[in-house]
């Protein structure tokens, strides 16, 4: 036990680095505030990185009495952890891990304070069965997703799917009862606020069959304030970059004008032609977007996106100029979650043709009708 009698100016300074929680890696324990009763009572320990004595725990005859007093040596922690590193496991925390543990607390610590108030966003999630995947993100997960430019404004997700949904993309009522389900969360959890500006920002974490996706993009559409999250497999994060990579977005147009016609879009993977002729019909016109090498992670940075919506809004226009605004445009998506719910997004109700939506479903043998919108 400390026997070293720590200036108040330093305990204070102590304080204000820790956020007056555990400086232990992975506990964070807020030490001033009972977590049962609220009530407020000091359960911080400041321990000794290097101890005050050497025949303490990392304890050295020269050092010991110069950093006794110094706050790179001190940490604030919790009684569990105080008792670990200096009796219960003293070899097992050496003083370089300890100086480890206190740096990262400390760093996160100054960088949540130094984000502006206006810098708040509420974390939404939409995640459907794609198949028999269910996908998941913790609240805990998310938050961190958000950082250093925002931080959450609550601390808990709003959910705009049905948590653990037994029903499957191949089942029958699949479509009918997502998107209800969709629209009805969307329009209690999210539209007057909204339109209210009770949410001024939005942090979008979503994963589900891409008609799904198309049709939250659309129920988004004018919303300015949110950012799309895009799940990644290299490196593993839901993050899109800030690094202008540019993309050849490639628009394939038709040689023949049929009163049919349909949108494809081979970025993920590529579909054949063929596979839309035998779902519509060989007298389709089929416009595409695509790239040199179509593959499922190939979306990386937030540039991307942008240029995926110029190129989307452009072709749209050219399709809409050449039939008239009943006719509808069937759309066969192999797109990344993010450019599902930016097409949605570029789609304007009010100007641009109706959409009918289709999903490759291997149970069900091709494509098949699931949205209109």
């Amino acid at each position: 036990m400390s026997k070293t009698k720590i200036p108040e100016n330093v305990v204070r300074q102590l304080l204000i680095n820790s956020g007056g929680r555990c400086e232990y890696r992975g506990c964070n324990e807020q030490l001033y505030k009972d977590l049962i009763t609220k009530n407020r009572f000091n359960f911080s320990y400041i321990a000794h990185i290097v101890a005050d004595s050497e025949k303490g725990p990392r304890g050295d005859k020269i050092r010991s009495p110069k950093l006794k007093k110094d706050i790179s040596n001190l940490m604030l922690l919790c009684d569990k952890h105080h008792r670990l590193i200096d009796k219960e496991d003293v070899d097992g925390h050496p003083e370089t891990l300890l100086i480890k543990m206190k740096k990262e607390h400390e760093d996160r610590i100054e960088m949540l304070t130094e984000i502006q108030p206006e810098r708040q966003s509420y974390i939404v999630t939409y995640l459907v069965n794609i198949g028999k995947n269910t996908p998941n993100i913790t609240f805990e997960q998310a938050a961190n997703y958000l950082l250093p430019d925002f931080y959450p404004a609550i601390s808990s997700l709003i959910e705009l799917a049905t948590t653990n949904s037994p029903i499957q993309d191949n089942d029958v009522a699949f479509w009918e009862t997502e998107t209800q389900i969709l629209q009805k969360n969307f329009d209690e959890k999210l539209r007057d606020f909204l339109r209210t500006k009770r949410i001024n920002h939005i942090s979008l974490f979503a994963l589900a069959p891409m008609p799904l996706l198309i049709k939250l993009g659309a129920l988004i559409n004018d919303i300015q304030n949110i950012e799309v999250h895009q799940p990644r497999r290299n490196p593993k994060t839901w993050n899109l970059s800030n690094d202008i990579i540019k993309t050849n977005f490639k628009v394939i147009n038709p040689d023949n004008k049929y009163n049919k016609v349909a949108l494809n879009l081979s970025l993920s993977a590529t579909i054949n032609n063929e596979r839309i002729f035998n779902t519509l019909g060989k007298d389709t016109t089929v416009y595409k977007i695509t790239i040199n090498e179509p593959f499922n992670d190939f979306l990386k940075s937030k540039y991307q996106v942008f240029e995926f919506a110029n190129i989307l809004r452009k072709l749209l226009d050219k399709i809409k100029s050449k039939y008239d605004e009943k006719t509808k445009l069937h759309i066969f998506p192999a797109i990344p979650a993010a450019l599902a719910i930016e097409f949605g997004r570029v789609w304007m109700p009010k100007a641009d043709m109706p959409l009918v939506i289709y999903d490759q479903n291997k149970k069900l043998n091709g494509f098949i009708k699931t949205i209109e919108i």
